[in-house]
């Protein structure tokens, strides 16, 4: 199913935009590096709750078309089995009908020496824009997989607002996860409490090509008990970051 999947994602996501590659085709790439003080994603650390370092390339080939490949480290974390890094691959196409825009992607969490616990993601989003204020609603669908013990659901919305006339810029994000399992163990890797909700509220100040930014993330998972033994890294917490984009 997985393969398949990303078969015909893949071939939604390309076919249409073959013929416009020539012309719209930006292969100047984009490079961005960050540090923070904890890799938090969807309120649980990454990081095993300890400083983390970032860095994304990201290039167009096309109209709308975008791929991106990142590598973050892990720090061995124990909910990636020990890995010392990850490296997560995209492809992601965008279009805009009127006020409204819409995205469609695939995407491939790897972690290298730790094969079995590489994993696939499907996701797609819409969202517009009201005066100063950016609306959007997502999920991301990861199929039946070994590496996270069954599938996993995201379900997030967000709200971005630019503080007129500052460099300040303030994010509110609320998402739910969920799925099946078939290995708690395993799903505990996205899913310690077998289904949760998370939020964060994140705070950018953006000076030239540096962004200096401040996270506050907490997780919500109605007193049921956590599986294996990564469960305490979720929870409300506080997190600091730099970065910076070329």
């Amino acid at each position: 199913m997985r393969l398949r999947a990303a078969t015909i994602l893949s071939g939604l996501l390309l076919g249409g935009q073959a013929m416009q590659a020539a012309r719209a085709a930006d292969w100047s790439p984009s490079l961005s590096a960050t540090l923070t003080s904890d890799e938090r994603r969807r309120g649980l650390s990454w990081s095993d709750g300890r400083p983390a370092a970032s860095a994304r390339l990201s290039l167009q080939p096309a109209d709308g078309l975008s791929v991106s490949v990142a590598g973050t480290t892990l720090r061995h974390s124990a909910r990636h089995d020990g890995a010392a890094a990850g490296i997560d691959s995209a492809i992601v196409y965008r279009k805009d009908f009127g006020a409204i825009r819409a995205d469609a992607q695939i995407s491939h969490h790897a972690f290298p020496g730790h094969g079995g616990g590489n994993y696939v993601e499907l996701g797609g989003g819409a969202g517009t824009t009201i005066g100063p204020v950016q609306l959007d609603l997502f999920g991301l669908y990861a199929p039946k997989q070994d590496a996270i013990g069954g599938d996993n659901l995201y379900l997030a919305a967000s709200a971005a607002v630019a503080i007129v006339g500052t460099p300040v810029t303030v994010v509110a994000q609320v998402g739910r996860s969920s799925g099946t399992s078939h290995d708690p163990v395993r799903s505990a890797r996205l899913r310690p409490h077998g289904r949760y909700t998370d939020a964060a509220l994140r705070v950018d100040y953006v000076i030239g090509p540096f962004t200096v930014g401040v996270d506050l993330t907490d997780t919500w998972h109605g007193h049921r008990i956590a599986t294996g033994p990564i469960a305490a890294d979720a929870g409300r917490r506080v997190s600091a970051r730099i970065g910076v984009t070329l």
